[in-house]
């Protein structure tokens, strides 16, 4: 095996008097390498969070794990390389595959452990999605009704005219630049608004709705190209409570996070009016993610027992042409792009991004998400698969980190499923 990055311990990082400032941890920068090494694991001794409790019994998985890390696979970096190789390279915390209820695969790095809770950065996206799928199922939260219909302060500002299922797919016309590349970007200051980061000179909006009404609309019409904007997940929370009238963690603890099973909390950074960094904020354990991304693949269901709405998770996999249509036109790299391109016998087949999920157009929808750092969950409900990981990756965003994740874990799966 290849020598991989130093680990936090390795790193010293921490929070410590004793400590040199090059290796203090702190409010101001947690979210950046090399501290995020560290603070992605303790998430709440930097923000301000609330919890939901755990389940009284936790569900099932069988523990058959095994030793995956000797599969090759194609590699962005090497060419081709082992999965072991690949997990330390890219700064991996912890690694899970699930075929059913079972166990196939799992390690943990860096000195996570079963119980610890991780930031899953924009994996966040998915849950949001699946408590606001309920709410279309019960009918309180209307897909086609305007942003503004929910959130009339909106009034005036981009969001005008915006629908709520426009904010699902990111086909939004606002002005909120997400280039990660760029630290005086809108994402840097939201981060400030919203209560992920301190900066006594910050005299600026205060929550995800003030931050909101400060956005104009630029020069791309609502519906119709894709690009990505993680506030447009924080304005459909936002929705989905006042359609509700009911906090967004009350409804994840009744409806998902308790039924479902879970073994440990689930934690999320609030801003200073109590409201979910929906798009980033969650944080939960490795086990807690897959047995999540289960649901998605079980339609829903746990046992016989359905908690997410199952007509809006095979709606979430549906695959249009106007969707393609939208993702071809989004103003991102071929290396982005090329993570969603199938090519068989009979051409090429392209993806979406619909209803929070990145959709991969193999034989059967493949639903993905990924996140700031390298985090990442694939759902396969025809394999009854589930692969997740989460990592503390110094580069924000990194298309071949994706890339080689996703060909790990359809290696995984085909070792696992085969005659199946």
């Amino acid at each position: 095996m290849t020598e991989g990055p130093k680990t936090a311990a390795e790193l010293g990082i921490g929070q410590s008097d004793s400590l040199r400032p090059e290796q203090r941890a702190t409010s101001a920068n947690w979210t950046i390498a090399p501290f995020s090494r560290w603070s992605f694991q303790r998430v709440q001794q930097f923000a301000r969070t609330t919890r939901v409790p755990r389940a009284e019994r936790p569900s099932t998985l069988n523990d058959h794990s095994t030793d995956m890390g000797s599969i090759i696979i194609s590699s962005s970096a090497a060419g081709s390389e082992s999965i072991a190789d690949m997990l330390h390279r890219t700064y991996t915390d912890g690694v899970i595959a699930l075929r059913g209820q079972d166990i196939v695969f799992e390690q943990y790095f860096n000195g996570m452990t079963r119980s610890t809770l991780h930031l899953i950065m924009s994996c966040s996206k998915v849950v949001t999605s699946a408590v606001a799928g309920n709410a279309v199922q019960f009918g309180l939260l209307n897909p086609e009704a305007l942003i503004t219909d929910y959130l009339p302060e909106l009034k005036g500002s981009g969001f005008e005219a915006a629908t709520v299922q426009q904010c699902l797919d990111m086909r939004v016309g606002i002005a909120f630049d997400e280039n990660y590349d760029n630290d005086k970007a809108d994402w840097a200051a939201y981060e400030l608004a919203t209560g992920w980061r301190d900066d006594r000179n910050y005299a600026g909006p205060v929550g995800h709705l003030d931050f909101a009404r400060t956005l104009a609309a630029d020069n791309r019409p609502h519906g119709g190209a894709f690009h990505y904007q993680s506030i447009l997940t924080c304005i459909l929370g936002c929705c989905l409570e006042r359609a509700t009238q009911s906090n967004f963690f009350d409804l994840l603890a009744d409806q998902v996070w308790q039924p479902m099973g879970a073994e440990q909390d689930f934690v999320s950074i609030i801003d200073a009016n109590g409201t979910a960094s929906f798009e980033g904020g969650f944080n939960m354990c490795l086990r807690d993610f897959a047995r999540f991304g289960l649901l998605i693949a079980r339609d829903g269901y746990r046992d016989d027992k359905p908690l997410i709405a199952t007509d809006w998770l095979r709606e979430c996999r549906r695959i249009t042409p106007e969707l393609t249509d939208a993702l071809v036109a989004a103003d991102y790299d071929d290396a982005v792009k090329e993570i969603f391109v199938v090519h068989g016998d009979d051409g090429q087949s392209i993806g979406a991004y619909h209803n929070q999920w990145w959709l991969r157009p193999e034989k059967d929808t493949i639903m993905m998400v990924t996140g700031v750092g390298g985090q990442f969950l694939l759902v396969d409900p025809a394999r009854d698969f589930v692969g997740a990981a989460v990592s503390s990756h110094p580069e924000y965003v990194d298309s071949n980190v994706w890339m080689d994740r996703l060909r790990a874990f359809q290696a995984i799966a085909d070792e696992v499923c085969q005659g199946s």
